[in-house]
């Protein structure tokens, strides 16, 4: 029942090999299988971020079956808008315009009891499906978006805080690193200037002491010398 539904909305692979067929090159009226950039299938629009860019949206196969899934799930009893669109589908390639073909559908559908109103009322209910599937999509869709984008934001603003603590942290001990090592440059200039006062005061002491004490042996000697 799915491959006849995904029949009435999308063209079979095998379609594909024959519209590349010179006598098939005609341009189809249906949408293809190839995933082809439309604004109709659009996803909602991410919140504004600056790291987020938004991709074009692109018709997915995968997405259609399940969203056609639903429908079959949810498929109507009797001849309503899905049966009418089989009959569209008979008459595809039906050389007429596109306003004849819909009249013509409708009047087999009107053989069976059919009314406009039912196939817009039962157009309308499965569009209320499609609609329940758009509204699941969008609560798994925040989901994700909360635990892979917002949650993940957050964590990118809790370390950008962490970087710049540590950042302040940095200059603020770099700063005292830089005054540290002034003071120790001050230190060292204080201490050879004060190694060097007290050797040269060592030195004097020394010189000033030998000279002193020279005199004194000299004078001891001479004093044993003459005066005996």
């Amino acid at each position: 029942m799915l491959k006849n539904l995904k029949s009435l909305f999308i063209v079979d692979d095998s379609e594909d090999e024959k519209k590349e067929s010179p006598e098939l090159s005609k341009k189809p009226e249906v949408v293809t299988t190839e995933k082809t950039s439309t604004s109709t299938s659009t996803p909602p629009p991410l919140p504004n971020t600056s790291t987020s860019v938004s991709p074009d949206g692109a018709l997915d196969t995968k997405i259609i079956e399940k969203l056609l899934q639903a429908i079959e799930k949810n498929n109507l009893d009797g001849f309503d808008y899905l049966e009418y669109k089989k009959s569209l589908k008979a008459l595809e390639k039906m050389p007429m315009d596109e306003a004849t073909k819909y009249r013509s559908a409708f009047a087999t559908a009107a053989t069976m009891g059919v009314t406009l109103d039912k196939l817009l009322q039962t157009t309308d209910f499965y569009i209320s499906i499609l609609n329940k599937e758009n509204d699941q999509f969008l609560g798994a869709f925040k989901s994700q978006f909360d635990n892979k984008v917002s949650g993940r934001e957050r964590e990118i603003a809790q370390f950008e805080s962490i970087i710049k603590e540590k950042s302040e942290q940095i200059k603020r001990l770099t700063e005292e690193i830089s005054k540290h090592q002034q003071q120790i440059g001050d230190l060292k200039a204080k201490v050879e200037e004060s190694n060097h006062k007290i050797n040269k005061t060592q030195n004097d002491f020394k010189v000033s002491y030998d000279h002193l004490k020279t005199q004194f042996e000299e004078d001891k000697i001479k004093m044993q010398k003459y005066l005996k």
